[in-house]
């Protein structure tokens, strides 16, 4: 009997003691239901709330870590806390990760069609003038023959392009027998693509392999070797590459940019002017009009190639060389604003041009066109007197030398240049003329 009533008091105590323990853990439980929602609540707070929320995180973090310091002595429950803070911060984080996520993806998908897009345009672009080079009069220069200067150390950062214009009245461009009405010597400066222009006289006193005649001349004793060589000896220059136009490529260049704009000084420059208007409709065709008084136009084609040919004025060629420099400018500026009309350009005028540059080298003079600045045009000589010698008129440098100087400077930027033996030789001959003359 006392081991009966003994076991029976000992289970009313078992179910007391359940019975309390039972309401002290869902007291618990209630506390850390209370706690998590706070948490979370908090959560969304921080989440919402865009300015001034420093200092209340730090003190509800703080008064959650004594919360569960305070649990975690009658129950081991920081596992279940760290879970839900831990869950609240990568919440936090996703969120506002996935915002930029959106938008980069969505840049993405309209950025990356419209780069497709253009580079398909500029391959297309770069085949089409690969095509239209194709179609050139190519002419492969004697390396052999030719005479380079490379004293001048500068001259590497340059590229230095001999452009001739010539003066046939059939338009066709032969390699001999044909003198050059303009010679330009461009010099573009590699890093930077500025471009300058000089013109060279063409009644230029000069050596041409030893003998003195105008300079242009040399073309047509030679073709393009003998141009180029005269160039570089009486320059003192490196030039490897030329390209040689007709009048009707000029011509058809200024028609396809829809014309340059000019201006007409003085009154006999517009009579001779018209004088050679008339001569361009009969050796290109067409019926260009003449003007009537002096002023700025539009030309075409054939009135800017007159224009570009007008000799007896007031400054002779010095300002004939001017007006050649003036055409190519206003064709180059025409087609850096209208880049589209590329393709027609090369089109039609590449297959009326020769030239030693390669497809590859012509093209990526094409494609840089537009990063291209012709930033200055002067004419050689710099210091020089025309007058008659033997019954021919001629321009002679004062003196060849200086000039050289002076010609260095402008093109490749270098001070105190100091020429060749052969150039000071060619110097103290032409010095020899004008001192004969009284200069």
């Amino acid at each position: 009997m006392q081991s009966s009533s003994s076991n029976k008091h000992s289970k009313k105590r078992s179910k007391s003691s359940l019975s309390y323990r039972s309401a002290q853990n869902a007291s618990y439980r209630q506390l850390d239901d209370g706690h998590k929602k706070k948490t979370r609540a908090g959560s969304r707070e921080e989440t919402s709330s865009q300015t001034g929320t420093g200092a209340r995180s730090r003190r509800q973090e703080s008064g959650t870590r004594s919360q569960e310091a305070f649990r975690s002595q009658p129950e081991n429950r920081s596992g279940s806390s760290g879970t839900v803070s831990s869950g609240s911060s990568t919440s936090r984080n996703g969120s506002r990760s996935s915002g930029p996520k959106k938008k980069r993806g969505c840049l993405g998908r309209i950025l990356l069609p419209l780069i497709l897009l253009i580079l398909i345009i500029v391959v297309l672009f770069f085949l089409f003038l690969r095509s239209s080079f194709g179609r050139i009069q190519k002419y492969d220069l004697n390396m052999d023959d030719i005479v380079v200067n490379d004293k001048d150390s500068n001259m590497d950062d340059y590229q230095t392009i001999a452009l001739f214009g010539v003066d046939n009245q059939d338009n066709e461009i032969k390699d001999v027998g044909s003198r050059t009405d303009s010679i330009i010597i461009a010099s573009i400066n590699k890093s930077t693509k500025d471009v300058k222009l000089m013109s060279i006289y063409r009644d230029t006193y000069v050596s041409i392999d030893g003998e003195y005649d105008k300079i242009n001349a040399a073309y047509a004793y030679g073709g393009p070797e003998q141009a180029i060589n005269t160039i570089n000896r009486n320059l003192d220059l490196n030039i490897t590459d030329f390209a040689t136009v007709n009048f009707k490529a000029l011509a058809d260049a200024v028609d396809i940019v829809g014309g340059i704009k000019l201006t007409i000084k003085s009154e006999k420059e517009l009579e001779n002017l018209n004088d050679y208007i008339g001569n361009m409709n009969k050796i290109n065709g067409g019926d260009s009009p003449k003007f009537e008084e002096t002023g700025t136009y539009t030309f075409d084609g054939n009135q800017a190639v007159a224009y570009s040919r007008i000799r007896y004025m007031e400054g002779g060629d010095h300002e004939r060389a001017n007006h050649q420099r003036l055409v190519v400018e206003g064709i180059v500026k025409k087609v850096k604003q209208q880049p589209w009309k590329l393709k027609a350009l090369a089109d039609t005028v590449i297959p009326q041009c020769k030239t030693s540059l390669s497809t590859g080298d012509m093209t990526s003079l094409a494609m840089g066109l537009l990063r291209y600045s012709i930033v200055d045009s002067q004419a050689y000589p710099f210091d020089s007197v025309d007058e008659r010698y033997g019954g021919i008129y001629y321009g002679f440098p004062l003196t060849v030398y200086s000039n050289t100087v002076k010609a260095h400077e402008y093109l490749y930027g270098t001070k105190d240049y100091e020429p060749t033996e052969e150039l000071g030789r060619i110097s103290d001959k032409v010095e020899a003329v004008t001192d004969d003359l009284g200069y």
